[in-house]
């Protein structure tokens, strides 16, 4: 067994701390295991310091200071483990959540909200959070500290202000701006002229900060923060028109309604019956309507007006959706009254009024997007499952409408 002289041991303590150890008590525990693995495994014949080099990596990866750092981290963050492997697991199961959610928003499948929801709640207060803590307490300057902290909150808020306008939720904007700000203005500036000042990080920090600027850019427009208004404006007053002509129609044949009493020569009964029964359908159908603009002005102080629901819900395919249709794409109870009522109508038009040509009326299965090879669909998915906001108001109001024109023409 090889026994280790005072210089020899002097040697190796100073190596250690030559190599960043600066720890008296780590230092210590250092030097016992090397001198016991020297002194138990070291040949006779082989010289001391080749051997001490070649046992020294079996302490570290890329350096031995790794020792030391971990040492810190464990004596002033004894839960750096855990948070480090929580902060792995949440990190994967918002990212799965992510990218099923995305999927299943663009199939317009339901849960796409759920994951989404949860996607970004575990990305901002679990997953950033801790990569913030933990990268914090590795670095030691002060100014990769404050970038570290502007980035973390940079993607908080840029997360939420995705998730708010997926979701077509108030305030996307704010945040969405907000975000890109932090980005560029306070983001940018810290990172590029911290690193300029160091020569060999210079030439990466310009790249950097100019893929920086230019996904700032991109995504500015691809996020699409301000709309344009025309087209909202365009499809409020397509559907508002085609309100005014419902209520013309309505008013027409109320007049004609009124020509009619006392006509001897016209069955008095038959068009009271036909008069509550257009009534009564156009009324359900108006109730649908109403539901779906009052489901997004519930919890709101100031109820947003028919325009500015345009303006804020355009294109949302999630408030319709839940109201018409449960989880399974299967449609509510007033939905499918609302389709057998027309069947109803269609049957009293045929047998006192002579009506055969109900085409427009029709609700009958129809062929997917009008392919015959994709299959059938049945009447109200083919109208208003996973249809838009704007979509949905008017296949009601043009159904209530070709309801007046079929009632105009029995009068």
């Amino acid at each position: 067994m090889f026994v280790l002289n005072e210089q020899q041991v002097s040697f190796i303590i100073a190596d250690i701390r030559r190599n960043g150890i600066e720890m008296e008590e780590l230092q210590l525990n250092l030097l016992d295991h090397i001198c016991c693995i020297i002194e138990n495994e070291m040949p006779p014949d082989q010289n001391f310091e080749e051997y001490y080099q070649s046992i020294i990596p079996r302490f570290f990866k890329k350096e031995l200071r790794e020792i030391q750092e971990e040492t810190e981290l464990l004596l002033t963050f004894k839960n750096y483990y855990a948070m480090k492997k929580v902060m792995f697991v949440s990190g994967t199961i918002s990212a799965i959540l992510f990218a099923t959610g995305s999927f299943f928003k663009v199939m317009h499948w339901p849960g796409a909200a759920i994951c989404l929801v949860l996607a970004v709640a575990i990305m901002c207060l679990i997953f950033l959070p801790l990569v913030f803590l933990l990268k914090a307490k590795e670095v030691k300057v002060k100014r990769e500290k404050i970038t570290l902290s502007v980035a973390t909150f940079f993607g908080i808020a840029f997360s939420l202000g995705i998730l708010f306008k997926v979701m077509h939720w108030p305030g996307a904007n704010i945040l969405g701006l907000g975000a890109l700000a932090i980005l560029i203005f306070l983001f940018l500036p810290i990172y590029f002229f911290g690193g300029i000042r160091n020569p060999e990080t210079k030439t990466n920090t310009t790249i950097t900060s100019i893929l920086i600027l230019g996904a700032g850019a991109l995504l500015f427009m691809i996020v699409n923060l301000r709309p344009s208004h025309q087209v909202d404006y365009l499809r409020y007053v397509a559907v508002e028109h085609l309100n005014q002509s419902y209520t013309v129609a309505t008013a027409q044949n109320n007049i004609r309604y009124d020509q009619l009493v006392g006509d001897s020569s016209k069955s008095q009964m038959d068009f009271t019956t036909l008069k509550n029964s257009c009534n009564e359908l156009c009324n359900k159908i108006e109730a649908e309507k109403k539901q779906v603009i009052d489901f997004i002005n519930a919890g709101r102080d100031e109820k947003l007006s028919n325009e500015q629901i345009f303006y804020e819900y355009s294109n949302n395919y999630d408030v319709p959706n839940n109201l018409l249709f449960d989880n399974m794409g299967i449609p509510t109870p007033q939905l499918l009254a609302i389709k057998q009522d027309i069947t109803n109508f269609k049957k009293l038009l045929t047998e006192k009024h002579n009506k055969t040509s109900l085409s427009i009326l029709d609700t009958s299965d129809s062929n997917i997007y009008g392919n015959p090879e994709q299959g059938k669909t049945t009447w109200e998915k083919a109208k208003f499952f996973h249809a838009p906001y704007e979509l949905v108001l008017t296949n009601f109001t043009q159904l209530q409408l070709d309801i007046r024109i079929i009632e105009a023409s029995c009068l």
